[in-house]
C-alpha cells in the first residue's frame, strides 16, 4: 500500500503540506505551505516545515494546488533542501513559484492543465481547475499501482470573484473511475449558512463605498485579486482611484499583469507613492495585513504609522477578508485603534462584503456526492473541522479517518488504515520582520527575556577612580524588582569584587565573568527568576 503523512495542515490552519510515497519507497510532495506563527509574542511571523528533515532523499516531484502562502510559502526552503526538484502547478502557480525562487538556477516544471496528465514520480497527476479566491487554483488527482487519490482543498462550487468555476462534470467523472482516497477540505465545515455569492459581495462593496464621504480603506487578503478587481470596479463606479498599499499586493498584482492583467480602466490604480497628492475621499485604499500582522500596510495604518495618511472622522475601513481563527484579538484591537480615530469600521459580519473561498456544509456534502470516495481524510483545519468533515462522510456511509500532523496513513484499494509511524519533521521559523530564518538560540533568548527579564550590571573603570575601579551601576529590566533590590545587588557585587586581587581587579574579563556569575546567582536567591544577565566593564 501507498502511504501519506501530513508535513503540515492537520490539526492546525496553514503550512499546507502532504507527502506521498509509494510501496517502490518513490515519493511526490503536495504543496509546501507556510503558516502563521503562534510564538507572534516573540517575533516570530510564520513557520515552514522543515523539509531537510523528512529523510530519504527528495520527492520526485512536487505538485502545488495554488499560490496562496499557506501553499506555496516554503518552496523557497523545500529547493534550499532539495535542489533539483521538479514543480507541477498551473501557469499562475508557477509564475509564482518562479518569483519566490528567483535567486537560484532556473526552477525545473510541468504546467498542469485540464485533460492532460503528468507524470510526477511513481503517479500520474490529473488537475481540474477550480474556483477559489487566487487565478489558477486546481484540484488534484494522483493514480498509482496502489490506487488513486483526490487533493480537493481551497475549492467553492460556486464562482469565484474572478468568475473562474469549477467543474462538477470533471469532479463526478472522477468519482466514475474510482477514488480510493479522498482528501477534503475542513476550513468551513462547521459553516451551516449559504455564503453570499461573489455577485452579491461587488453589489454590497460598492453600496458600501458609496456612502463613506472621506476615504475609504479596504483591507483583504495580497493575493485575493478577485476581490481587488470588485474594490477597482467599486471605486470607477464612484468616482474614485484605488491604491494598492502593501508589497503583498503590489507583488501580486505584478505576477498578474504578466499573466493578462485584471481588465480594468488605465490610470484607475495608482501607487502608494502618489497617496499624499490625491484627495482622501476620492480614493479607496486596499491595504494588506487583513490578519492583524505586525508590520503590514493595515497594522501600521490603524496607529497612524502607514505613509500619505491617517484616519480622520468619515472615513470607513471594509475588512472584506475571513478571520483565520485565533487572530481575532488582534484584529480587535486594529478595529478599537481605527474607531477611536473617527473611522467607522466594517466587516463581513455587518454586510456581506467577503465570501469564503473554501467549501461550506452544503458544498461538502456535493463535492461527497461528486466524488463518491471509498475513504475521506480531512485535511486544511484543526481538529474539531476535520471531525466535522468525517461526520458528513459518514452519513453517507462512507470510511473516514481522522489524523494529525505527523501520523503516517497507509492507503490504497484495499483500504485506509494509520501504521502507527510517526514521522514529524519540525519547523523553521521566520522572523516577523524581513522573514529571515531564527536560529532556535535566538528564540530562547527571547523567551527567557519576555518570562524572567534582564539585569544588566555596568562598572566603569577609569585610572583616575580609587583602585581604577567606578560605582556599580545595575538595571533592572521586565521583572518585578523589591523596593531596595537594586541598591543592594550594587552593594553586594561591589563587595564581591573588592575581594578580588588587585591583579584580578585589573582584568575586565575577570570581572564581566565574575559580575555575571555573581548576578545570576543573587538575583535567584532573593527572587527565584533566572533573568538574562548582562555584564558590561566600561573603560573610560
Amino acid at each position: 500500500m501507498a502511504t501519506l503523512v501530513a508535513l503540515g495542515g492537520l490539526g492546525e490552519f496553514g503550512a499546507n503540506s502532504l507527502l506521498v510515497e509509494d510501496e517502490g519507497g518513490a515519493r511526490v510532495l503536495l504543496d509546501a505551505g507556510a503558516a502563521f506563527s503562534d510564538l507572534a509574542a516573540f517575533g516570530v511571523g510564520y513557520e515552514v516545515p522543515d523539509f531537510a528533515a523528512i529523510g530519504g532523499g527528495p520527492p520526485a516531484a512536487v505538485v502545488v494546488t495554488h499560490a496562496h502562502d499557506d501553499h506555496i510559502k516554503g518552496i523557497a526552503f523545500l529547493r534550499e533542501a532539495h535542489p533539483a526538484i521538479e514543480l507541477a502547478a498551473s501557469r499562475t502557480t508557477l509564475a509564482w513559484a518562479r518569483r519566490a525562487t528567483g535567486n537560484g538556477a532556473a526552477l525545473a516544471t510541468r504546467e498542469l492543465q485540464l485533460g492532460i496528465p503528468v507524470p510526477a514520480g511513481p503517479f500520474t497527476v490529473h488537475a481540474v481547475p477550480v474556483s477559489h479566491s487566487i487565478p489558477g487554483t486546481v484540484a488534484l488527482r494522483l493514480e498509482g499501482a496502489d490506487g488513486a487519490l483526490v487533493l480537493a482543498t481551497d475549492l467553492r462550487l460556486a464562482p469565484s470573484a474572478l468568475e473562474e468555476s469549477t467543474s462538477q462534470e470533471a469532479l463526478a467523472a472522477w468519482g466514475d473511475a474510482g477514488t480510493d482516497l479522498l482528501l477534503l477540505d475542513s476550513t468551513n465545515a462547521l459553516v451551516r449558512a449559504e455564503p453570499p455569492s461573489e455577485a452579491t459581495v461587488a453589489e454590497a462593496i460598492e453600496e458600501q463605498v458609496r456612502k463613506v464621504r472621506g476615504a475609504v480603506i479596504a483591507v483583504s487578503f495580497a493575493s485575493q485579486l478577485g476581490r481587488f478587481r470588485q474594490l477597482a470596479r467599486a471605486a470607477a463606479a464612484t468616482g474614485r482611484l484605488v491604491v494598492p498599499v502593501g508589497r503583498g499586493l503590489v507583488e501580486s498584482l505584478e505576477v498578474q499583469a504578466r499573466l493578462g492583467g485584471l481588465g480594468l480602466p488605465l490610470g484607475l490604480v495608482r501607487p502608494a507613492r502618489e497617496l499624499p497628492s490625491l484627495p482622501r475621499d476620492r480614493v479607496i485604499v486596499v491595504a494588506t495585513g487583513s490578519q492583524g500582522e505586525p508590520g503590514s500596510a493595515f497594522s501600521r495604518l490603524a496607529v497612524d504609522l502607514l505613509p500619505g495618511l491617517r484616519l480622520r472622522p468619515g472615513d470607513t475601513v471594509l475588512h472584506a477578508a475571513r478571520v483565520i481563527p485565533g487572530n481575532e484579538r488582534r484584529l480587535a484591537h486594529l478595529f478599537d485603534h481605527c474607531v477611536r480615530r473617527g473611522a467607522r469600521v466594517v466587516t463581513a459580519a455587518e454586510a456581506p462584503i467577503h465570501a469564503s473561498g473554501h467549501p461550506h456544509q452544503a458544498e461538502l456534502a456535493r463535492l461527497l456526492d461528486l466524488v463518491r470516495p471509498r475513504w475521506v481524510l480531512p485535511v486544511h483545519g484543526r481538529r474539531r473541522h476535520l471531525e466535522a468533515v468525517a461526520e458528513l462522510a459518514r452519513a453517507r456511509g462512507i470510511g473516514t479517518l481522522v489524523v494529525e500532523n505527523g501520523e503516517e496513513v497507509a492507503w490504497g484499494r484495499s483500504g485506509v488504515a494509520v501504521t502507527g509511524e510517526l514521522r514529524q519533521v519540525g519547523r523553521i521559523l521566520l522572523d516577523d520582520v524581513g522573514e529571515e530564518v531564527l536560529d532556535p538560540a535566538i528564540l530562547r533568548h527571547r523567551r527567557s527575556l519576555a518570562r524572567e527579564g534582564m539585569v544588566v550590571a555596568v562598572l566603569p573603570c577609569s585610572r583616575a577612580a580609587p583602585g581604577g575601579l567606578g560605582d556599580v551601576q545595575i538595571h533592572v529590566s521586565g521583572m518585578p524588582a523589591a523596593a531596595g533590590l537594586v541598591d543592594q545587588l550594587a552593594v553586594g557585587l561591589t563587595a564581591e569584587i573588592g575581594r578580588a586581587g588587585i591583579l584580578a581587579r585589573r582584568d575586565p574579563e575577570w570581572l564581566r565573568s565574575t559580575m555575571a556569575r555573581w548576578l545570576r546567582s543573587e538575583v535567584r536567591r532573593r527572587t527565584r527568576r533566572r533573568p538574562v544577565v548582562v555584564a558590561l566593564v566600561v573603560e573610560l
